[in-house]
């Protein structure tokens, strides 16, 4: 394993060899560890707290951060792993669409008490996806009822958001104050360091002789999601088996080429995926408008036509309200600042990059 990368075993999460009849390179699928370099260390020690249940300063546990940075992969493990330890107890893994979907149908049949029964004799609750949760004021009530009660009984919670509790719009006050009275963990896309030993990690699983410039090119070359990253590599295997071959570096370094030509976005791509993730217009990001609420996201894009795609200053202005480029300078500079200590922005950074590719 990579020094500065550890393994948090986790279960029912298998990945097959690739002689394995049922694998295939469009199979889904997914590693039985959650690999956590520097960028995620803290995941090592709030799993040990909850599997051992030692220290319930933990509780509730929070894991939020971009998609594809292994939220689902790392809860939804844990949960089968708590139950391994703890074969007896009671425990619930539900997403929040499914929770408020399931409240609405108690709610018209009037079996509201009956709803209650499984969540607060839980002993392990996990919620995934919080900030899809829907329904109005009367699913975030009968949530934070069954939270208190799990509390009072020291049963654990898990929750996974794309965005802090905290900066969820929409979400009470009492609701957020609940979610954040544990431990709150941001998960970040990994690493060079950390895509390097997860494609070790699935190299070695799937018996793949493969060189190390192999998955160090992949490594250095896809700052892509955990699933996408493993995907290239079985596409490669994929490939290599059919041509009856083992996976070559000239293969691994086409691969990078092709993915990199189809992946500069426009101008009108990267204004409609950042007013898409920021809740606004991307006529509001042309506009005139000073608000912080619009400065932010056109700075975010800004930023992102500048790195992402051969445009000049002058003409990221021009397209964003025919602003100088000196302004449009400013914007993008203000973002890398953010990106230093803000982590809302350097998630949605993180999140757009990936979709944009």
């Amino acid at each position: 394993m990579t020094s500065g990368v550890v393994e948090i075993p986790l279960l029912g999460t298998p990945l097959e060899h690739a002689d394995s009849p049922a694998c295939s390179s469009a199979s889904p699928f997914a590693l039985p560890q959650f690999v956590a370099g520097p960028e995620n260390r803290l995941v090592e020690v709030a799993a040990a707290a909850l599997l051992e249940e030692s220290s319930c300063a933990y509780n509730p546990l929070v894991l939020y951060g971009p998609s594809g940075s292994g939220k689902t992969h790392l809860s939804s493990g844990l949960f089968r792993a708590w139950k391994a330890v703890h074969p007896r107890r009671p425990a619930t893994l539900i997403t929040a669409t499914d929770f408020a979907r399931e409240y609405r149908d108690a709610v018209e049949t009037k079996t509201e008490d009956q709803f209650h029964v499984p969540y607060v004799r839980a002993r392990l609750l996990v919620l995934e996806n919080l900030d899809e949760l829907n329904g109005g004021p009367s699913v975030q009530h009968v949530l934070g009822v069954i939270l208190d009660r799990l509390f009072s009984s020291n049963a654990w919670v898990v929750v996974t958001s794309r965005t802090s509790p905290a900066r969820l719009s929409g979400l009470h006050e009492a609701l957020k104050a609940r979610l954040t009275s544990g431990l709150t963990l941001r998960l970040a896309l990994p690493s060079v360091e950390t895509r390097l030993a997860i494609l070790e990690r699935v190299a070695r699983l799937r018996r793949l002789a493969v060189d190390d410039s192999v998955l160090e090119a992949l490594a250095e070359g896809l700052a892509l999601s955990v699933p996408e990253l493993v995907g290239a590599l079985v596409q490669l295997e994929g490939e290599a088996r059919l041509q009856g071959t083992t996976i070559t570096l000239a293969a691994a370094l086409a691969l990078l080429e092709e993915r990199r030509a189809g992946r500069c976005p426009t101008l009108s791509r990267i204004a409609k995926a950042t007013a898409r993730q920021f809740g606004t217009s991307v006529a509001d990001l042309r506009s005139s408008s000073r608000r912080r609420a619009i400065v932010t996201p056109r700075n975010v894009a800004m930023y992102l036509a500048r790195t992402m795609m051969e445009a000049s200053l002058d003409q990221i202005g021009a397209y964003f309200g025919n602003r100088d480029h000196a302004t449009v300078a400013h914007g993008c500079q203000k973002v890398e600042e953010q990106l230093e200590f803000d982590p809302a922005i350097r998630d949605a950074v993180a999140e757009l990059q990936m979709k944009l590719r």
